[in-house]
This record gives C-alpha cells, structure tokens and sequence, in this order.
C-alpha cells in the first residue's frame, strides 16, 4: 500500500521505505478517504494529480478546480441466477460482486370456470389478471449478506367456479410485485350477460415498477358464449379463454404462459358438466450479477 503523499526538502534521506511507499507504490496515491486526500494535498495541488480512494474503491483526477471521479469503470456482466421457487441469494457466494440488476414477475390469476348447465342455458368464466413486474439495479453495498426470494405461484383454476389469485414475488423488501387477481365465473342462464376479468397485479418497490395486464371479460349471449382471455404480464401472454356457438358444448379456458401470464375463461352451452378456468402461470425472480 502507498504512504500517501510527501513534499521533499533539500537534505531529506531517501530510504528505501520512501522510495516504495511514495514512488513505485504511489504512481497514484492511496488515500483513505478524500477528507485525508484533501488534508494532505490542500498546499501543492497541481492538475493532473491522480488519487485512489480506499473507502469507494474511486479514482479520482484533480482538474485544476476540483476533484472529480474518474469514470472509466463500468460493471461488467457475469452471470445470472434464476429463481423459479422461492429460496435465498447470498451474496458471499459470489465474493467478486459488484452490483446486481433484479427482475421480479409475480404469478398469474387463474381464469373463472364455467357452471355446469341445462337446457338452453350457458356459462363463461372471466379472464385471470396478468402478474405485476419490477426491476431495479443494486449495488452491493445495499444489498443485505442475504437476502429471501419469494418467487409467486399462479392462480389454480377451479371447475365450475371463480379461480384463485396469483401469488406475489419478491426479492427481501427491495423489489417486489403483486400477483393478478382472479377471474369470475358468470353463472348460467339463458339471459345476455357481460362480466370483467380480474385485475392485473401491480409492481409495488423497486426503480422500474410495471402493472399486469387485466383479464378478458366473459360474455354470454343467447346462441354463444365466450371465455375472457388471461392477462399479458411482462415476461408471458394470457391463456386464451373458450368460445363457442349453440353447436358446440364448452371447454376449460387455458393456462398462462410463463410467466406471470393469466389463466384463460372457461366456457358451457346447453347441457354440459362444469369446466376450470385455466391456471394462472407461475412467477419468477431474475438476478443480474455485475463485477
């Protein structure tokens, strides 16, 4: 480690300690801080002088005015760890780390059933709400020795009933998402009827947050009927929901795609069991590692 700095006067000795600790080690002078940087350079400041300091790994070059950073620097990109259940990130794993960007997609809704029906009666079920995404990048000073990773499983759809809702993602308490909600079943009769879907989820920390496409809305009417469609999330599209004309029974809607995508409506016409609305998909927790 370099000495810092020393102004030389006639008739100084030049020991071999000077020599390593104030030229071969000092081409750029290591300080502790810029506090000891600026106490021991404030009388002989000249432009060009370089300083490294120890407390934010920086360089930093005198301009003649002031010091400033030098940026030449970047992260460089190294690895990335998928979380496709919940688990922890340690840190000390990766002893080289820098910095870390952090993708969070929570799970899907699923979409609503369709009723079991009779006669010239008929069922839909909703769409499931899309997942909500968030994303941030984070030095490792902010980062905690470990942090807990919550990855949200979608909504499982339900035979003849409204789905459940998606789980929500996280990674400790820096970036998180909500999961999409639930899509409705719209019961059976032989009257014209509309229904929404469910909402999308919402990012709820971190720098960038993103919203979870809504459900598809179910409709029946009196020769058909039609399953909503699930919502679009950031990182996986919606199960299409069913549809049909008199002529044709029904059907369960269709999974999310993953992932955080909403699980598709399903439908019923005249004379059918009952159907699920199609599961929601699962969420998942992206790290970035940075050198």
């Amino acid at each position: 480690m370099g000495s810092g700095f020393k102004d030389w006067a006639a008739g100084d000795v030049l020991t071999a300690a000077d020599v390593d600790g104030y030229l071969m080690r000092q081409t750029v002078m290591t300080f502790a801080d810029a506090s000891a940087r600026d106490t021991a350079l404030s009388g002989v400041l000249d432009e060009g002088m370089t300083a490294y300091l120890e407390d934010t790994n920086e360089v930093t070059v005198y301009d003649g005015s002031d010091w400033i950073v030098y940026a030449g620097r970047g992260y460089s990109y190294v690895q990335t760890v998928y979380f496709t259940s919940s688990g922890t990130f340690t840190k000390a794993t990766y002893p080289w780390l820098r910095a870390v960007r952090v993708k969070v997609q929570a799970g899907g809704g699923a979409g609503g059933g369709a009723d079991t029906t009779s006669g010239s009666e008929a069922s839909a079920g909703s769409g499931g709400g899309a997942g909500g995404y968030a994303e941030s990048f984070i030095v490792e000073s902010s980062l905690s020795s470990s942090e807990t990773v919550t990855v949200g499983s979608g909504g499982a759809g339900v035979s003849g009933l409204s789905g459940n809702d998606g789980g929500n993602s996280s990674f400790g308490s820096l970036v998180a998402a909500d999961g999409g909600d639930l899509g409705l079943t719209l019961s059976g009769s032989s009257g014209s009827r509309s229904f929404p879907g469910g909402a999308g989820g919402t990012g709820t920390a971190g720098d960038l947050q993103s919203g979870g496409g809504g459900g598809g809305t179910a409709l029946r009417a009196v020769a058909s009927c039609i399953g909503g469609t699930g919502g679009n999330a950031m990182l996986g599209g919606g199960g299409r929901g069913t549809g049909s004309g008199s002529s044709l029974g029904g059907g369960d809607g269709q999974d999310g795609e993953d992932y955080g995508g909403g699980g598709g409506g399903a439908m019923n016409h005249a004379s059918n069991s009952a159907r699920a609305g199609g599961d929601g998909a699962n969420g998942i927790v992206i790290v970035e590692l940075f050198a």
